[in-house]
This record gives structure tokens, sequence and C-alpha cells, in this order.
């Protein structure tokens, strides 16, 4: 017989969002039950412990000065970041040459580096007519949202060539999709939410600014170990019931009734849901819109760090290739050295395709050629590709496919009933990070909280 729980709410996902919303409705009095289908929680954000006990990072890591939601979170359970090592060269491959530079932009030519910069001042300024509280509101909405991202880029008027290349990853990173399948409009959102594209594209004081010591799971395990027996793992949900002032949610082996429930599960998982009453159409074609992107990060570890010492910072790209960008994400200690590699899109499916053996040793001879032949030769190598993720369904949050935000997008943040909506998806504020995910849980829980 599952077991049977009585609770005010019902929490779907113990990720930051989820964990979130429970933590402040504990704080207002309210009882909760957590259900996560993983065995483990912090969602898409997954730290797990080399053999001599490092924490390393496989899903998202990096938070922003920005981002206040998550550090005041941080801060409640005590816990600090540090700064992502920045010093030394960063690297761009071009073919043969591989092109040393420091801060944000690389030696290209000065027309391309002229144009990429017209190019993120438009995006910028347009970014900012849209409204983060409804974003399809926007005087153009309609025509941004049908417009792809490739379409954006195909007319943005950036010279041909690694420049141009290098500017697509770095939006095909953003958006972890196909962009002939991204609505422009979803990218503008993002900007507007993240302040400036060159936040989102940059390290120091930018989306890559600093980790968490401990790894960015930390704040996660502790807010849950907080919570204690309220948080049930392993028990994914598969049906939601509302009857009256009640609603009954169905896992595995728990039963929960509560007065009401937060979902806070990335937005495709929410049709393997059977809900009673069902969701109407418009719902359904709103969460077949939302798309998880191929992404894979990849962890190499070596005794040290020692591009350092040769006057690298860690930071490097070559578009297209199996490792397209790498940053340096070792501990605070400095030892062991961690260089994180990630692929972004059609470039990760392409590379997940490859025989695992021989993918990784293109990684290590990407690695090789720009860092040095001791890249060859590390102490471990971990792969996440989010795709595969059961629980995930892609990374690092789900992109709307054209004309589906201008349709459906009223409904990511309304209750359906007495069911709650949240997740960074459904957060406009820091949209796609963790900040924004923290953010999503906090907005839940007062919606909860006002009804009573």
């Amino acid at each position: 017989m599952p077991q049977r729980i009585e609770a005010d709410v019902c929490v779907v996902g113990a990720g930051y969002a989820g964990l979130t919303a429970a933590r402040r409705l504990t704080q207002h009095g309210k009882t909760v039950a957590v259900l996560e289908a993983r065995d483990r929680v912090g969602g898409r954000i997954w730290t797990t412990a080399l053999a001599d006990g490092t924490p390393i990072d496989r899903g998202g890591a990096w938070l922003a000065p920005y981002h206040d939601a998550i550090y005041a979170l941080a801060a409640e359970v005590g816990v600090s970041a540090y700064k992502t090592w920045m010093r030394g060269s960063h690297l761009l491959v071009d073919g043969d040459r591989i092109r040393r530079y420091k801060g944000l932009i690389p030696k290209i030519s000065p027309l391309a580096v002229l144009t990429i910069a017209r190019a993120q001042m438009k995006i910028d300024k347009l970014a900012k007519q849209v409204p983060l509280d409804a974003p399809w509101t926007a005087e153009r909405a309609a025509e941004w949202d049908n417009q792809t991202v490739a379409q954006y880029l195909a007319a943005n008027g950036i010279t041909k060539g690694i420049g141009r290349e290098l500017y697509e990853m770095a939006v095909r990173g953003l958006m972890t999709g196909d962009l002939d399948e991204v609505s422009y409009l979803h990218l503008l959102t993002l900007v507007h939410g993240h302040g400036s594209i060159n936040n989102l594209f940059s390290i120091e004081k930018g989306g890559q600014d600093s980790l968490v010591v401990g790894g960015a799971g930390s704040i996660a395990q502790r807010v849950a170990a907080e919570l204690g027996d309220a948080v049930h793992l392993n028990a994914p949900v598969r049906a939601i019931a509302q009857r009256d002032d009640r609603v009954e949610v169905t896992a595995d082996d728990v039963v929960v009734s509560a007065a009401r429930v937060v979902v806070a599960s990335p937005p495709a998982l929410n049709l393997e849901i059977a809900f009673d009453p069902v969701l109407p159409d418009d719902r359904v074609a709103l969460y077949r819109g939302f798309e998880g992107g191929p992404e894979t990060k990849t962890l190499v570890v070596y005794d040290e760090p020692f591009w350092r010492a040769a006057g690298f910072s860690g930071q490097t790209s070559e578009p297209g290739s199996v490792a397209e960008t790498t940053l340096d994400a070792s501990p605070a200690s400095g030892t062991p050295g961690v260089i994180a590699s990630f692929t972004f899109g059609p470039v990760a499916e392409q590379v997940d395709a490859m025989d695992p053996a021989q993918r990784r040793q293109a990684v290590l001879e990407a690695l090789a050629a720009r860092l040095g032949r001791r890249a060859l030769s590390p102490v471990d190598y971990i792969e996440t590709a989010w795709i595969h993720e059961q629980w995930t369904r892609g990374c690092s949050f789900a992109h709307l496919k054209p004309g589906v935000f201008t349709r459906y997008g009223h409904l990511i943040q309304e209750p359906f009933g007495r069911v709650h909506w949240a997740g960074t998806e459904t957060s406009f504020v820091s949209h796609g990070a963790i900040d924004g995910a923290v953010r999503s849980g906090e907005r839940a829980a007062a919606e909860i909280l006002d009804r009573g």
C-alpha cells in the first residue's frame, strides 16, 4: 500500500524552484510534502563528488552578481561563492590558428567587432521593449514571436568568418536548440531578464561570474536537509486530481492530499502527469511548445590546473567542435584542476552520436591543442548529456518554438485551479538561471499564501 500523507501543499519537484517554494511555505507555517522523481535533490543542478571528495557540478553551476535571490538563499543556509578563474589569456580556435586575447572580445577583424557591437546594441534596445511581467504584450510581440533566432542572426549584419561563427555559437549556447526552431521573442525576453546580452555572455560581472563553494547543489542539499522527512525521493508523480477543496497527488509509492499543489518540473514533463480534470488544449499546446535543448557538459579533471601556470585562463572557444567552449571550473582551493567543456544544440547532437571512446579522445585532443599535451592525461572524465536525463530532457532551460509565446504565454504563471507553476522557465527575471528558479518558487509560494 502506498504511503498516504496529508499536507497543506504538495510540491512536485525538488529542484531549486520546488525547494524554495517549500521553504517559504514552511516558514509561514504551512505543512508541505515534496515529491521528487530522482534519487537526489537539485534538479538541473547536480553536484557529485570525485574520489577524493571534491565536489563537481554536472549541471548548472555559475552565478551572476545580480542573482540576488539565489545569493540570499545561499546566505540563509550558510553557503558562499568564489570567483571564476579569469587570469591569463583566453583562446579562440580559428581553423589552424589559435588567437590569444583578454577581455570579452577576441582579436578578430575590427569590422567584425563593429558589426557584433551593433548587433548587440540592437538586441539590447529591442529587449527593453519587452515587458517582463507579460512579454507577449510587447507592441511587436507577434512579429518577433513568429521570427526565429536563426532569421535574426542571418539579418544581423555580422561579417562572415570566425567572429560570426563565435557569435552564433554563443547565442546557440544561450538557447541550446536548433535556432531555426526558437522564437526571437523568447531570446529578447531572456536578454531583458538578464539586463543585457553582454551579461549573458560575460564571465566577470556576468552570468559566469562565480561558482559555489561545495558545488551549486550544496544549497539545495541544505534546504532539503532542513525540510527533512517532507522530501520524498524516487517519487515520480503520475497523477494530479482536483476535487473541491483538495488535490490528490499520486506518485509511485506516495499519495498526498493537499489544499494546493506547486508543479516545479521542466515544462515537457507536465504532459506526462495525468491531470483530472485534464489540462485544456491551450495548456497542452504551451507545454508542447516548450522544448529542452541538447546540451552536453563534460568535466575533465587533472591533478592541478596546469594551464594557469602556462598563462591560460581555461576559457577557450572553437565553434562547431567537440569542445565548443570551455571554462575553468576548479574548486575554490585550486586543486584538482577542472575544465568544463560544453557543446550546444545540433552540435551537441552530432557529438553525442559519436562512439564514446572516440568522443573522449577527440575532446582531449581538442584541449591538448589549446592548453598543451598535459590535457591528454586527465585523472577523471565525466560526461553529462542532459537530453538523455529522464527527468530533465534537455538543458539549461526549455526554449519556446515560434508562435507559442504570444498565443499561450499568459498561461505560463497562471494557476490551473489549485495547481500553481514554478521552474526557471516561469520566471522572466533571471530567466533560465538558478536565480530564476528560486524567484519562481518564491512567486508560487506567495500566490498560495495570498489565498490563505
